[in-house]
């Protein structure tokens, strides 16, 4: 890989990153408004903190997918696993670094984390078939 795509690729996990947290947000107004309305501030504090997660672990993970299918089709001469092994590691890195790198090292990260790699390497293998 070229330098450039290090770049690409680091600009490619925090456009997922923001796009992650934009559906945790809207996921947890929805559930604020259409759900469970009628509770005050606090009570969706706390439900954010239940609901985000498993918006980055579901929505994340086929975010993985479509960006890796999408980068490998866009420039096939990149090595597309490398590729993706590479903007989930900056993914990681840059999701850890926002929260002080405070409880990174559980079992929830990791298999988030892995669930997330595997999805961008599938993604990239289907998308470099022919």
């Amino acid at each position: 890989m070229k330098p450039l795509d290090f770049a690409k690729a680091a600009g490619v996990a925090v456009l997922i990153l923001i796009i992650s947290v934009i559906i945790a947000i809207l996921v947890v107004l929805f559930y604020r408004f259409f759900i469970n309305p009628g509770h005050p501030s606090g009570y969706y504090d706390e439900a954010a903190k239940r609901i985000a997660p498993w918006c980055s672990h579901i929505a994340g993970t086929v975010l993985f997918f479509i960006a890796a299918w999408y980068f490998t089709r866009s420039n096939p001469a990149r090595n597309p696993l490398l590729f993706a092994v590479v903007f989930a590691a900056f993914y990681a890195l840059i999701d850890a670094a926002t929260v002080a790198f405070k409880g990174i090292f559980n079992i929830q990260f990791g298999l988030s984390m892995l669930a997330k790699l595997l999805a961008a390497l599938a993604g990239a293998y289907l998308a470099s078939r022919k």
